[in-house]
């Protein structure tokens, strides 16, 4: 797999870090300045490239003619926007994701197809969702919907209950449980223990049936080891 990542700031050299290590991977870190490259671990296993990612020459030479996918993370909205639908609309790249400042704008790059991050909105999410103590932690905010998806931890109330039941007729869906050391895709039919963990998807009309099921505030500290 071939990536083109433009923007080397701490987001891009993150993301640029992470898809290097996987051998099967080949990724190419483009950026304006050369010292953006500094940021760069020891551990990048990948190529980087001077120069402008909204420039169809720069694209040429990071090899978006044979990109699995790229990735847009300048500082500038319209750069990103711009890299996404040339490496799109005039080289064919199956996956391309822009990163968006401006939550205005998500309209606009919805109705455009653009697949996006919105940096404002999720960073803003997140903080609400860490200051509000009721709050369960937080790893996936839809935008579009009223779903989520979270960490419960079962108290006395959910000792004992089936999954299916846990799950209160569609409110609600679990994904995965820790149990200790140990993480697992649970069955329909597998009892819940004190103190599992569940990852799971939620309706907010979930959280008055699970008052005396799970620990509520979630004890973020004791999960934390502290």
């Amino acid at each position: 797999m071939h990536v083109i990542i433009g923007g080397c700031g701490r987001l891009g050299a993150a993301i640029a870090e992470q898809l290097s290590r996987d051998p099967d991977t080949d990724v190419v870190a483009v950026d304006v300045k050369a010292t953006a490259f500094d940021r760069l671990g020891s551990a990048f296993n990948g190529e980087t490239l001077v120069g402008d990612v909204t420039d169809r020459d720069v694209l040429e030479q990071a090899g978006v003619q044979h990109a699995n996918g790229l990735i847009a993370v300048t500082r500038f909205d319209n750069a990103n926007l711009m890299a996404v639908e040339t490496a799109t609309h005039l080289y064919n790249v199956p996956r391309t994701i822009a990163r968006l400042f401006n939550p205005e704008r998500e309209e606009v790059y919805r109705k455009l197809g653009v697949r996006y991050v919105s940096s404002t909105g999720t960073i803003a999410k997140l903080f609400l969702n860490e200051f509000q103590e009721d709050s369960y932690p937080l790893h996936v905010h839809f935008l579009d919907s009223d779903i989520n998806i979270v960490d419960l931890e079962v108290d006395t109330g959910g000792h004992g209950m089936t999954v299916e039941e846990f799950e209160q007729d569609g409110l609600l869906r679990v994904a995965a449980v820790r149990r200790g050391a140990r993480v697992f895709i649970p069955d329909a039919t597998d009892r819940l223990e004190r103190d599992d963990v569940l990852t799971a998807a939620m309706k907010p009309s979930a959280v008055r049936g699970l008052a005396h099921l799970v620990r509520e505030p979630f004890d973020r500290r004791r999960q934390r080891g502290t």
